[in-house]
């Protein structure tokens, strides 16, 4: 993933979205992503991980690819056997391509249909393809990543096509592979290349964005902008390794209660009338015209609410009752995100 972070360095001043940072805390945990290039042998072609990081390691992202679609990286399981022994938790990511003359012959039928002379459906079904694989990999080798981050990049081979409606197809098609699979995933990528690479393209998942730069306050900022239209989680930059670190969106946030909770301790009966049986009958989907009166059909709705979730089944909708229609949930919230992202080896 190193050229990313080349690219990134020679187009820093792009412009791209900006996102509020959530939590009041900001942890910054620190993690490397490892793949073939910390492979011995010549080119990363060995089988034995090494020059593995030494110290404060929190996470390590691996590689599925041998940096293109349809590859395995040849040393994805002595990388593993490291992050067990060391107590590392352990992400993936996976690098897709366009695929060769042999590979769109090859995908003639996926989830995209049997395409016949359709080559936007066999870019798309190779672009799963190349999901498919990656996964294999991972319950083959044991990788128990919850989550995969897709590695858009510019390439030398095999490179991506000029067409960016082309180059968008093989990565949709990859996005519906992991989606078929049920597995989350990110993008790694700049938005200087994802541009280049699909153009406008917009897709709202979680970003992955190298700061081109061996400062790891460099990689800060970039957690204020994103490279697809989606809120940026890690950030990284490059000493002797890729490093990375997770950005303020990933933290804790305490949420916030939502507009029924204003009326919690409010008791209403058939025959009142108002803005809180208004949010009564909208909370309760029913009846369909909200009229703001306690009438019969609202009745209704109330005694089969109350039977729903075992609470006396009167008409008198007090504080258990707005409770059960949702006047506690809090929204907005979620824990620290970094478990979403990486788990431990078994």
């Amino acid at each position: 993933m190193r050229r990313a972070a080349v690219w990134s360095a020679a187009v820093s001043l792009v412009a791209a979205a900006a996102f509020a940072a959530g939590g009041a805390a900001t942890t910054y945990t620190h993690g490397y992503d490892v793949s073939w290039p910390q492979c011995s042998g010549k080119n990363g072609t060995g089988h034995s991980a090494r020059t593995m990081p030494k110290t404060n390691v929190k996470f390590v992202i691996l590689g599925l690819t041998h940096g293109a679609g349809h590859t395995v990286n040849p040393c994805l399981g002595a990388q593993l056997s490291w992050a067990k022994a060391h107590h590392v938790p352990v992400g993936a990511y996976l690098v897709p391509s366009y695929p060769t003359k042999s590979q769109l012959a090859a995908a003639s039928t996926g989830p995209y249909g049997t395409c016949g002379t359709n080559t936007a459906c066999r870019l798309g079904n190779d672009g799963a393809r190349q999901a498919t694989d990656a996964l294999e990999t991972m319950q083959e080798q044991g990788v128990p990543a919850p989550m995969v981050w897709v590695d858009v990049e510019f390439r030398r081979s095999p490179p991506w096509s000029h067409s960016h409606g082309n180059n968008a197809q093989v990565i949709a098609g990859v996005l519906t592979g992991l989606q078929t699979a049920k597995m989350p995933y990110g993008i790694y990528t700049t938005s200087y290349m994802w541009s280049h690479i699909v153009g406008g393209w917009k897709v709202d998942a979680p970003n992955w964005l190298p700061a081109g730069s061996s400062k790891a306050n460099d990689a800060k900022t970039m957690c204020r902008r994103s490279g697809t239209g989606g809120t940026t989680w890690l950030a990284q930059y490059t000493r002797s390794f890729d490093e990375s670190l997770t950005c303020p969106s990933m933290d804790a946030t305490p949420g916030h209660y939502g507009p029924l909770y204003r009326w919690r301790n409010t008791v209403l009966r058939q025959g009142d009338t108002g803005p809180a049986v208004r949010a009564l009958q909208q909370a309760l989907g029913a009846p369909a015209e909200v009229t703001g009166t306690y009438d019969d059909q609202t009745l209704a709705a109330v005694l089969a609410m109350q039977a729903t979730h075992l609470l006396p089944v009167n008409g008198v909708v007090d504080n258990d009752d707005w409770r059960a229609v949702g006047a506690y949930t809090l929204y907005g919230a979620h824990e620290f995100l970094l478990p979403q992202v990486v788990a431990p080896v078994s």
